[in-house]
């Protein structure tokens, strides 16, 4: 019998976003679109491995903000200043961004559905912030805001929730100009926001059938009840039939985590609906994001599989624990030496036998990543795919489905807005008739327009939420590509250690980092703890073979305690753990590593060779 770990929960295909609002004008090139921790995290959701709380069901957009802004459903459109910095410190659950300390760091979205203004459900707006330990001279704010395209007149609407926890304020607004705060406004008075701790925000987003908007805030304290605020509408502030385009969050002095948008026929009321509480269970950790990543690279085969690359690229470990726990430890995880073990064993109960080595092959004392630089990368040669067809009709409630083959090395597709007149038939439209025709008129604010991308595949829903049919007359999809003129240059950097080159020889070692390093800190700080961990190699003990003791994981700080053949007492790292039984036997088996080395060797009493036989003739 084979027992089989949570590995087995990742041998689905990998399906990982690629980005482009990384590259768009004015994004600066230390913005972090995601990161391998993000990555990691994102194909561990898919597999239901949770840190954090997933995407509800009816989820449009869902951002982890762990370690990256890049959404997992929906699309990045683009972000402002102020996305370089991840925590674990003060994260709600798992890590979160922290946002500028005197500005609103904000990142805007194309949801994956774009809602329509005139339908009976509503869209609930939620994030998880922490506000304890700011800066205490700006305000702690975070603020969503949604873009609404009106076929009246093809103006623009905004909608606008901004929640102040050092005033005690919350604020809604809702108009025509892009600057919230220049728009009308509703606002509140909650005293316990300046309370420092945890909060759930969320925001209830309805439209009455004449397009009167209503904003309905619901805070949170974690672990306590939720207080719904009474409702603010605007009721001189009418917003014509249309479709959302955007929706941006933003964050200043504070840290947030799990940004969302969903849909739903009423407001959350209960606990469980409101906060998702007891909905998932935390079930992986994962260290601090430390490599930002401008574009995820295009990796193919299994979840696992790409973990597996990454790990091995960043230096970094992944495992699951004997509870079913997964973790992941950044390439920081062996470079502090511990002074006090986990456990300790010995040759006089625990250890049947032993292999020690420390050989010449394990020493790397010049040691070059080969790794990629996006800083100067835009995107800006756009592909279009057109979904070409003969008008279908789409009945009052209906949906109907396109698919579109595109190359899987493209960036991913926006959803495409609809068209709100014959003149508006510009790239990532979808074209919405009254009939069959090619002249009849356009219509917006009738269906709700889906995209979503598997590899090579885009498909296309549209569902009509209007009481009379229209007609589909196609698509146009916009893919951004990187410039030609900006593509990543190829890069090195190397690091070595002379001392170890003294007594070794110069042994080399080039670490290929397959895109997953795209910036030059990254870069340097994997190629000094490559030569930092091989430049005096630790010895490497094999073959550890103790009694079962279930205590031992992973990571584990062992003593090792040998008095009768190796003479050994020393700590060591468990990096190897394999338990098996045969007739009844059960044997625990260890691979550990030294948690330093045994120093400069010496040659005690030996004199080294020359590297030619001394009076040897020189060769002919």
């Amino acid at each position: 019998m084979t027992a089989l770990d949570g590995a087995e929960r990742l041998r689905r295909p990998a399906q990982l976003p690629r980005p482009d609002g990384a590259f768009g004008s004015g994004t600066s090139w230390a913005n972090w679109a995601a990161s391998p921790v993000w990555v990691v995290d994102h194909l561990l959701r898919g597999a239901g491995i949770h840190t954090a709380p997933p995407p509800r069901a009816s989820s449009i957009l869902y951002a982890s903000l762990h370690g990256g802004t890049a959404p997992g459903i929906g699309y990045l459109e683009g972000m402002g200043a102020g996305w370089d910095f991840w925590t674990r410190d003060g994260a709600p659950f798992e890590s979160a961004a922290e946002g500028g300390f005197d500005f609103l760091s904000t990142a805007t979205y194309v949801p994956e559905l774009l809602p329509v203004t005139r339908r009976s459900d509503g869209l609930w707006f939620e994030v998880w912030t922490d506000n304890s330990g700011n800066w205490p001279l700006n305000d702690s704010v975070i603020e969503f805001q949604s873009s609404f395209e009106a076929s009246a007149g093809g103006a623009t609407y905004y909608t606008a929730l901004r929640v102040n926890f050092t005033q005690g304020t919350v604020t809604a607004f809702c108009g025509t100009n892009a600057d919230s705060t220049k728009n009308p406004s509703v606002g509140w008075t909650w005293s316990p926001l300046k309370t420092p701790g945890t909060f759930h925000i969320a925001l209830w987003l309805t439209f009455s059938a004449t397009g009167v908007p209503s904003f309905v805030p619901v805070v949170t304290p974690k672990d306590k009840a939720s207080t719904a605020l009474t409702a603010g509408t605007f009721s001189s502030t009418l917003v014509p039939a249309g479709a959302m385009v955007t929706t941006s969050f933003g964050v200043q002095n504070g840290r947030a985590e799990c940004f969302q948008v969903s849909q739903h026929a009423a407001r959350p009321s209960t606990a469980a609906q409101i906060t998702q509480a007891g909905s998932w269970t935390r079930t992986a950790s994962l260290d601090e994001p430390v490599f930002p990543l401008r574009a995820i690279p295009n990796a193919g085969g299994s979840a696992w599989d790409v973990i597996t690359e990454i790990s091995r690229a960043t230096l970094a470990t992944a495992e699951f624990d004997s509870d079913g726990h997964f973790r992941w430890r950044n390439h920081t995880r062996w470079a502090t030496a511990p002074t006090a073990a986990d456990i300790a064993v010995t040759s006089a109960r625990e250890i049947a036998a032993l292999t020690v080595t420390e050989e010449i092959d394990a020493c790397r004392n010049h040691c070059t990543v080969n790794w990629e630089d996006w800083r100067r990368v835009a995107s800006s040669v756009p592909s279009v795919v057109r979904d070409e067809t003969t008008p279908v009709a789409i009945a009052a409630g209906a949906t109907i489905t396109r698919t579109i083959s595109v190359d899987d090395t493209m960036l991913d597709p926006r959803t495409p807005r609809t068209a709100a007149t014959d003149g508006a038939g510009s790239p990532n439209r979808v074209s919405i008739r009254s009939t069959t025709s090619a002249t009849s008129a356009a219509v917006l604010g009738a269906v709700e327009v889906r995209v979503t991308r598997a590899g090579g595949v885009v498909t296309l829903t549209a569902r009509n939420r209007s009481a009379s049919a229209v007609y589909y007359h196609g698509a146009t999809l916009i893919f951004l590509s990187p410039s030609p003129a900006n593509k990543p240059v190829p890069s090195l950097w190397s690091a070595w250690n002379t001392a170890s080159q003294a007594v070794y020889g110069v042994q080399t070692y080039e670490h290929d980092v397959k895109g997953w390093v795209q910036d030059n800190p990254s870069g340097r700080a994997l190629a000094e703890a490559l030569r930092n961990a091989g430049a005096f190699p630790p010895p490497l003990l094999q073959q550890v073979e103790i009694l079962p003791d279930y205590r031992i994981q992973l990571g584990t700080v062992v003593r090792v305690v040998d008095t009768t053949g190796a003479q050994l007492d020393t700590l060591a790292w468990v990096i190897g753990n394999k338990v098996s039984g045969n007739s009844g036997r059960i044997t625990q088996t260890l691979t550990l590593r030294g948690t330093t080395t045994n120093g400069t060797p010496t040659d005690t009493g030996l004199t080294p060779d020359p590297p030619t036989r001394p009076g040897a003739p020189p060769p002919p």
